[in-house]
């Protein structure tokens, strides 16, 4: 649910600036330095909100729509003056409150809230959310971890909540963080009677509750669509029922992104990201390929690997293309994850820079996985 709820807010509204500007300021959406479409000062220095309608594309869920409000806050520090007596670092990120609801074409539908807020003087850093949902997908099975994957897939509906809070610390003057990350869940499964592979019968109410530290490291020049830097993430969320889970496992994730201009035109990013499960996790909260090209929980395991390059090639200031690949593995531990088959992805798209005080790029990227192909509609980076 999580992960369709990040699609939806994803999505890119190219409504023309004439919507939304007042006779009075026309000005408001251009940008002084080129002159062209630019949301920086709407959305920092008069506290706009972004209007986004959600065009979903997901192939596990199939096409669909919905809208999202996203409101910025510009922090005290990141005004353009606080950001010349600062000196290093160029880029301050605002705080963020968006609220969205969606629905798609074989019944999925949901909604939700959250925010992502930073202290004065980013020293730190927090996030809540919420989310509810009824979401129609197919599960295929874990190679390893009970059925065996199959190609059909089986028809569920995953229906319930999601609750998400995130609190970091700022150590000392550098960019790396550490703090606490809870995640929490209700929900109802509901297979179609028919189809393979047989459902996880325990699996199909139960409610998950989990804390776990969360250590980051983030250099990147902006949280929205980097030009330079580097990230690396770590979590292990422990799910166990002294926090009210009903089922005690480990969850845990270490991811590495990292970008680097080529000349004045070129951007190439690299990202790799491994998950694991260690104990008795519901269907649902197993780890999946997240790849563009591969619908959600299409190969799953306790053991999830991958790596994705992307290029970006910037056209003239505004305007640049994009083409990335990249590939996944899904096994049920580390010695099978070896002999396990990649699952490759390649795809192409564009990007226009909508908000060039914040680094936000929007477009729109063409997929193709192993079955099939797929558009998505992009805000800031593809990569989470």
């Amino acid at each position: 649910m999580k992960s369709i709820l990040l699609a939806g807010l994803a999505a890119l509204a190219f409504a023309p600036a004439a919507s939304f500007a007042a006779p009075w300021d026309d000005e408001i959406f251009r940008d002084p330095v080129d002159g062209r479409l630019d949301m920086s000062r709407w959305l920092l220095d008069r506290k706009g909100f972004l209007p986004v309608p959600i065009v979903i594309t997901e192939p596990a869920i199939g096409y669909g729509g919905g809208a999202a409000l996203l409101f910025f806050h510009r922090n005290p520090d990141s005004s353009p003056a606080a950001r010349e007596a600062g000196g290093a670092r160029a880029f301050e990120p605002p705080d963020i409150t968006a609220g969205a609801a969606f629905g798609t074409e074989n019944g999925t539908k949901g909604g939700g809230i959250g925010h992502l807020g930073f202290s004065e003087g980013r020293r730190w850093r927090y996030l809540a959310g919420a989310a509810r949902g009824s979401i129609n997908l197919a599960w295929y099975g874990t190679p390893g971890i009970g059925p065996g994957a199959t190609p059909e897939g089986r028809d569920v509906n995953l229906d319930g909540t999601l609750a998400v809070a995130d609190v970091r610390r700022r150590l000392g003057e550098s960019e790396w963080w550490a703090g606490l990350r809870y995640v929490g869940s209700n929900v109802k499964a509901k297979f179609a009677r028919e189809g393979s592979p047989e459902p996880p019968r325990a699996d199909l109410d139960a409610a998950i509750s989990g804390l776990g530290p969360v250590v980051e490291y983030d250099g990147r020049d902006n949280i929205f669509t980097p030009n330079a830097g580097l990230r690396a993430y770590f979590e292990a969320i422990r799910f166990a029922p002294s926090l009210g889970s009903d089922y005690d496992f480990t969850r845990s994730r270490f991811a590495l992104q990292g970008f680097h201009p080529v000349g004045d035109s070129l951007v190439v990013g690299l990202r790799a990201d491994v998950q694991a499960v260690d104990g008795d996790a519901p269907f649902y909260a197993r780890p999946f390929i997240e790849l563009r090209g591969i619908p959600a929980m299409r190969y799953q395991g306790d053991r999830v690997a991958l790596l994705e390059i992307e290029g970006r090639w910037n056209l003239d200031g505004r305007w640049s293309l994009v083409g990335f690949a990249g590939a996944g593995r899904a096994a049920g531990s580390n010695s099978a994850l070896r002999d396990e088959p990649s699952r490759t992805t390649v795809g192409a798209g564009f990007r226009y820079l909508l908000a060039r005080a914040l680094g936000m790029r929007v477009g729109i990227d063409v997929a193709r996985g192993p079955e099939d192909k797929a558009v998505y509609l992009i805000m800031g980076s593809a990569w989470r």
